[in-house]
């Protein structure tokens, strides 16, 4: 079963599906397969949700998912495991030489940030040859910048969403006046009476 779920998952990558690739990420995380639900999430969220027109349970939803994306990340960042057959090794595709050392395959994401911030002493015709040190520094820092830019870019296009930003003066002052030169207001009028915790 579990290999059908792969295959499933490579075909939504390779077809930019991100529906698909949120459900699977679902059923990976019930299943405890982290790297396979971060793989599915980080292609899910490559760029940031249109969370426009969309209903509030849906924002929420997508957004609980979101969330499980950053602790996912997280715990990629703070539990590395450099072993064989690890889920970093399955998520980040180096190969164990021997003990402590190391090497990252050209055309992965691992690659471009390790020899963007050292000197290209590791640099092979295999790869980027390193230690457990240089290797964990580069995860830990891929995983940090993904962290960073992710939110920031979910944060942006949550700023636009309507059921995020009240109408304050319909809150505090009972009324609302729009803006000069604007026709309407631009924010969700709700009724104090009509917030509740959810």
């Amino acid at each position: 079963m579990l290999w059908y779920l792969q295959l499933a998952m490579f075909k939504a990558i390779g077809h930019a599906d991100h529906a698909s690739l949120r459900t699977l990420a679902k059923t990976f995380i019930r299943t405890e397969d982290d790297s396979a639900a971060l793989l599915c999430l980080d292609h899910a969220f490559s760029s940031p949700l249109n969370l426009q027109d969309l209903a509030l349970v849906e924002i929420q939803a997508l957004l609980s998912l979101y969330l499980a994306y950053i602790r996912l990340l997280n715990k990629f960042c703070n539990g590395i495991s450099l072993t064989k057959d690890s889920g970093h090794q399955r998520l980040f595709g180096f190969l164990v030489l021997e003990e402590h050392q190391y090497l990252v395959p050209k055309h992965t994401l691992l690659y471009e940030e390790l020899t963007n911030r050292s000197a290209s002493s590791g640099k092979s015709m295999d790869g980027y040859s390193c230690d457990y040190d240089d290797l964990s520094r580069g995860i830990v820092q891929l995983i940090s910048s993904r962290i960073h830019d992710r939110t920031r870019d979910q944060n942006i296009a949550c700023g636009d969403v309507h059921g995020f930003s009240p109408c304050l003066h319909l809150l505090v002052q009972k009324k609302c006046n729009p803006s000069q030169g604007k026709e309407s207001c631009t924010f969700l009028h709700i009724q104090p009476d009509q917030f509740t915790a959810d």
